[in-house]
């Protein structure tokens, strides 16, 4: 799974789709890779909970710090039939045949897969493993597909007893 999502970032980094750094969205799983074909114009805010307690005692209200909860991320786009309608359009993305497909096979085979947003300049957004919790889409008047989707961040444990993202 890695070594295809560094060939995806590697060539989105190295393309040169506009002036200035311009943000891309590759989620892969085991089954392949996919690049959203039209980044939203604001980027996915990621909720980042801290698990944290809080309880009445003869002292009053009290609280105790907890443990980072998992990170979630919405999702909502266009995903065109023809990318060439669109001049804003990735012209390394996936069809919207492709995106719906890998997201439907992941979801059916209980496939984690990973997000990373990155930027041209070779920066990163965000970089999570995640399961797909919910994926809705919908076809418009002109034939292309809206969707939006929920992320939320994946960790396993490994053999030894520590966590793997």
């Amino acid at each position: 799974m890695s070594s295809i999502l560094n060939m995806i970032v590697s060539r989105l980094i190295t393309a040169k789709m506009s002036a200035g750094s311009r943000a891309s969205i590759v989620i892969s799983a085991d089954n392949g890779a996919i690049v959203l074909p039209i980044v939203p114009a604001d980027l996915p805010e990621v909720s980042n909970p801290q698990n944290n307690e809080t309880f009445e005692s003869v002292l009053g209200t009290m609280s105790v710090m907890g443990t980072l909860g998992l990170r979630k991320v919405s999702l909502k786009g266009l995903l065109p039939v023809d990318v060439s309608k669109y001049p804003y359009a990735n012209p390394l993305g996936s069809t919207a045949a492709e995106v719906i497909n890998f997201i439907n096979q992941c979801r059916a085979k209980n496939n984690a897969a990973r997000i990373v947003i990155a930027y041209s300049d070779g920066s990163v957004y965000l970089n999570m493993a995640c399961l797909i919790n919910s994926f809705e889409y919908y076809i418009d008047n002109v034939k292309d597909y809206h969707y939006c989707m929920e992320l939320l961040e994946y960790r396993s444990v490994s053999p030894l007893g520590g966590l793997v993202s």
